[in-house]
């Protein structure tokens, strides 16, 4: 894998997250906007990502990976500096939606990109450039916050979108420099795939669509919920709590490269049905776990490890289902539309359970439906999927 390309899919991954710490300071210092408002910032991309599966679609019928990826990157970069200047709240909202659109299809072209360089080592190419991913999003949220403390007051803003829309024009920039980014041979995919003997057929792409689906979607809760339960109802410091979240995101970065070489060697299915029992297992017993910070940071090694073979296993299925480009779009769509769902559900049920202020067992309910949930997930899906024809019986 070049290491220019594992630069550019860094870069292009720390806007995503700079201004999701800071929305109290991007929106409600800024423009008096409601806290329902700043929430709705940090999801409404999530939205915009649906739509850029059938837009691209119709533009990867014309053009090339890398003219995709070099058009999206500045047009991303283009909206990131719009949001700078003083808008007002809805045309922020609306711009952060359309970032959401070109957000996507940096991300398609970009692993449609390192799958056409993985030359038959799909599992291990994709594992090796998701760390970076993983890694530029924890980067991007610990930047956002350096970078509003420093610039304070009204220009935190501009500076924050500023950087953002600069990395963002970086990527589309070097790409174009770069003659050669996606100089590999242009064969079909399925005739790639079907020499594996480990493809899908394109009209089997729903199965990884639903496991990004499912594992956004619990991600969510465990990035948006748990930490008000582990503060609010546990009492677990500062420090304990990013501890304890932040250490499943840096597994993951670390494990999807050898899960991925897994996934090559095993097998894809038999990678995602382990690890599936693992993730879902481990989450019910959070509740049980959460009395003591050890055995608490203990599952949550468990709830990393196995979410990168989860990552691992169901975008390698995606680019092996045939689509190519649009599929990895829908993969990365689905995601975002999970934990967006995720996110939602969780506070419904929350609510629902336990009113304004939800006890340790409103919580600890949440959690084992939300394993349950990703079970059931993991059990329709491995009966949707072909037999690991490739890993020995």
């Amino acid at each position: 894998m070049h290491p220019l390309l594992l630069l550019l899919i860094l870069l292009s991954a720390i806007p995503d997250t700079m201004a999701a710490p800071v929305v109290k300071e991007l929106l409600v210092d800024r423009y008096g906007a409601s806290a329902s408002s700043a929430q709705i910032f940090n999801g409404i991309n999530l939205l915009g990502a649906l739509a850029a599966v059938p837009l691209l679609w119709s533009v990867r019928r014309n053009w090339g990976s890398r003219a995709v990826l070099i058009t999206a990157s500045l047009v991303d970069g283009a909206l990131l500096a719009v949001m700078a200047l003083p808008l007002g709240i809805a045309w922020t909202l609306a711009l952060r939606c359309l970032e959401g659109v070109t957000d996507v299809l940096v991300f398609a072209a970009l692993f449609d990109i390192v799958r056409g360089r993985s030359r038959g080592r799909v599992g291990i190419g994709l594992g090796i450039a998701s760390s970076p991913l993983l890694i530029g999003l924890g980067v991007g949220a610990v930047l956002g916050g350096v970078v509003v403390r420093q610039a304070q007051g009204s220009g935190s803003a501009m500076w924050l979108f500023g950087v953002s829309a600069a990395l963002s024009a970086l990527v589309g920039i070097v790409a174009w420099r770069w003659q050669g980014i996606d100089s590999f041979p242009r064969e079909p995919i399925r005739a790639a795939d079907a020499s594996e003997g480990n493809g899908l057929a394109a009209e089997r792409v729903w199965p990884p669509l639903a496991m990004a689906f499912a594992d956004r979607a619990t991600g969510g809760l465990l990035t948006g919920t748990l930490p008000i339960a582990l503060s609010q109802i546990l009492g677990y410091s500062p420090l304990v709590r990013g501890v304890l979240v932040g250490l499943p995101l840096l597994l993951m970065a670390l494990g999807t490269a050898p899960f991925g070489w897994l996934c090559d060697l095993l097998g894809a299915k038999r990678i995602r049905i382990a690890c599936g029992v693992c993730y879902a297992a481990s989450f019910a017993l959070l509740p049980a776990a959460s009395a003591s910070a050890a055995a608490l940071g203990l599952v949550m090694t468990i709830v990393g490890l196995s979410a990168s073979g989860l990552f691992a296993s169901s975008v390698s299925l995606t680019v092996r289902s045939g689509a190519s480009t649009v599929a990895l779009g829908a993969f990365r769509a689905a995601g975002d539309l999970g934990f967006l769902s995720g996110t939602i559900l969780s506070v419904l049920l929350l609510a629902s359970l336990g009113g304004a202020e939800p006890t340790f067992a409103d919580y600890a309910t949440v959690l084992i439906v939300f394993a349950g949930f990703h079970l059931l997930t993991t059990s329709i899906v491995s009966l949707a999927l072909p037999r690991d024809a490739k890993a020995k019986d």
